[in-house]
């Protein structure tokens, strides 16, 4: 062997000893990605739970915001039923017709030589239409002012009417378009500008709607004096948004008007001050707790109940059902001439009964703690056994909390609940007028009382 050279079993020693060595740091490696992999393993557990907690905390906000499509079994067929009458659109009335145009001929049109004499008969057809994109009104007023050297004042007519930048007639858009038309205040000056060629900004726009707000406080505090004098009150709350956050829209209905309100709570001391402290009066409701201990009788709602009782036994549900049928002829009857007795020993019957559903208990369990409400309908005249009325009151409030997202900063719900309640209100007492026919003098009656004078714009030509 040549000098230097390591022989071959000193080679092979070598490389054994690096691989045993390289084979010790893997092992060390291989040990500490363990450890790593198993606190990675325990940090996926955590967040796993974590996800699950709050997926369920979301299904269980989205239960109290917002009120699934539970739907079941066959969809009622569309359209007319069999042999309903035909729809035919109503003739207009004499007085409104806008123009008259007639086709009359003297002579003949084929032959041109002979005349016709009186028509044998007339055919009166109509055509119906609408000014697509009417002009805006601009009115321009010349204001002298007069220096008087007897007073040492200046004076200017005493005859000058309530001016507005923007008129009223556009805040009565802006308030139709916005709570009826339900738009986003973008769509509203957008639509301003498509039909009428009218420039405004989205400043402007919420403007006024806090103008409408501020004319409208004294109807706004009449409203409320008027629910919390009424006999029956329905009422029911659903989710409203403010800034991102999750706030509440409650409603309090009576046959003579509507109030909204809108608060960050769900708690009791909202209907409490809506409501007053009336006890000769009945309170509707879907059940919520919080209308319990308020002055007065509480009517609890049947739909809710059979909802509930249709989810946990098909039975039970039948049974409610007939009940509830029932319940409907007997409140057709006098007050004298009911039988409350009679559906207290039913419903008691229904509580007893052994159904075959576990979930039914529940249901029944629901009937005990308001078998009383449940009949309170029947010691008063036109009270209903469901909370509907209140529920169809929110809808529209609904939709829109959908398409624009609810409310901005709490200045914005004010003017919210403000405008929608005189709005529905007035609409509500008027039901034989437009919109505009009921809304348009209200504004112009509000801006002359806050000008103190009258307002009487010169028209269109």
């Amino acid at each position: 062997m040549p000098r230097g050279q390591l022989s071959r079993e000193k080679r092979l020693e070598q490389q054994v000893t690096r691989l045993k060595n390289l084979n010790q740091r893997h092992r060390k490696t291989i040990t500490e990605l363990k450890a790593i992999i198993k606190q990675q393993d325990k940090r996926i557990r955590e967040l796993q739970e974590k996800i699950e907690d709050k997926e369920a905390q979301r299904k269980q906000l989205l239960s109290y915001l917002y009120k699934p499509n539970k739907k079941k079994g066959t969809a009622q067929p569309r359209g007319k039923k069999p042999g309903a009458p035909g729809y035919q659109r109503p003739k207009p009335k004499e007085d409104e017709v806008t123009e008259t145009h007639a086709f009359t001929m003297p002579k003949c049109p084929s032959c041109r030589i002979t005349p016709l004499g009186k028509p044998t008969e007339t055919v009166v057809k109509y055509e119906e239409d609408i000014d697509l994109a009417p002009r805006k009104i601009i009115i321009k007023y010349l204001i002298a002012r007069y220096w008087c050297s007897k007073c040492q004042e200046f004076v200017r007519s005493p005859d000058i009417p309530p001016i507005t930048r923007i008129g009223p007639n556009v805040m009565g858009y802006i308030l139709y378009a916005r709570y009826r038309l339900r738009l986003p205040q973008a769509k509203i000056k957008e639509s301003l500008e498509d039909l009428h060629n009218f420039v405004i900004s989205d400043g402007e726009v919420a403007e006024k709607l806090q103008e409408a707000e501020r004319l409208f406080g004294k109807d706004y505090r009449a409203i409320a004096e008027l629910i919390k004098a009424a006999k029956i009150v329905y009422a029911d709350e659903t989710g409203w948004r403010m800034e991102g956050e999750n706030w509440w829209l409650w409603v309090f209905k009576t046959n003579k008007g509507v109030r909204y309100v809108i608060e960050d709570t769900r708690g009791k001391g909202v209907p409490e001050k809506a409501l007053g402290t009336k006890k000769d009066r009945v309170i509707i409701s879907d059940g919520y707790k919080v209308y319990d201990n308020l002055p007065g009788d509480n009517q609890q709602c049947w739909v809710h109940l059979l909802r509930v009782a249709r989810d946990a036994s098909p039975t039970l549900h039948e049974d409610l059902v007939r009940l509830y049928v029932e319940l409907g002829e007997e409140l057709l009857k006098p007050l004298s001439q009911r039988d409350p007795p009679f559906f207290t020993q039913k419903l008691q019957t229904i509580i007893e009964k052994d159904y075959s559903d576990l979930p039914a208990k529940k249901a029944q369990e629901r009937i005990v703690r308001h078998q009383k409400q449940l009949l309170t309908c029947l010691s008063y005249e036109g009270v209903l056994p469901e909370n509907n009325t209140a529920e169809r009151a929110l809808r529209n409030h609904v939709v829109m909390r959908k398409i624009f997202g609810g409310s901005r900063s709490p200045d914005g719900a004010h003017a919210h609940e403000v405008n929608t309640s005189v709005i529905d209100t007035m609409i509500q007492q008027n039901p034989d007028s437009s919109f505009f026919d009921t809304m348009l003098p209200l504004i112009k009656k509000r801006i002359e009382e806050k000008q103190g004078r009258t307002y009487d714009p010169p028209s269109a030509a």
